[in-house]
């Protein structure tokens, strides 16, 4: 009985080296043959997934630069339409409106601001509103100051305020 249970001794598999013997384990043999089917759908799906997310990634860079762009162009424009406005002799209370060229328009507003006496001076508040039709909607730059006419016919006749 005893021998029966020593002859029942699992051993473990013996290793073959290429070479030796030109049976190879099975994993080792799968190995040499490639990829199998499923391996590559999982590699490409990677690949796909990643190379969506960077052309998402692309696009939403080229949005960003260009809305940039048109911010920057309508603080531009506005700059010089308050230029333009600023240096009018009439600064009465108006109102004006036109557009640029590209899709942007421009909206002027010049008002008197309330003054608690008569001084030689009179301050006006002046609105540049340049807007633009964007991707999602109107977009809008306001640009606002103050301006002050000095009325020369007043100026030597002020009185000194203690």
């Amino acid at each position: 009985m005893r021998e029966h249970s020593e002859r029942s001794e699992i051993l473990p598999p013996p290793l073959y080296k290429r070479g030796v013997r030109g049976d190879l384990p099975c994993s080792a043999r799968r190995a040499e043959h490639g990829f199998t089917l499923l391996e590559v759908i999982v590699a490409l799906t990677i690949l796909g997934i990643g190379f969506a997310l960077a052309m998402e990634l692309l696009a939403a860079g080229v949005r960003s630069a260009k809305a940039s762009e048109d911010y920057t162009q309508a603080v531009l424009l506005a700059r010089q339409k308050m230029a333009e406005v600023a240096v009018t002799r009439n600064l009465a209370g108006s109102a004006d409106t036109g557009e640029f060229g590209g899709g942007f328009r421009w909206t002027s507003e010049v008002q008197p601001l309330e003054q608690e006496e008569e001084l030689p001076g009179r301050l006006y508040s002046v609105r540049v509103r340049v807007s633009w039709l964007g991707r999602r909607g109107e977009k809008s730059v306001d640009l606002r100051t103050l301006r002050m006419v000095v009325d020369e016919k007043k100026l030597g006749q002020t009185r000194v305020v203690q």
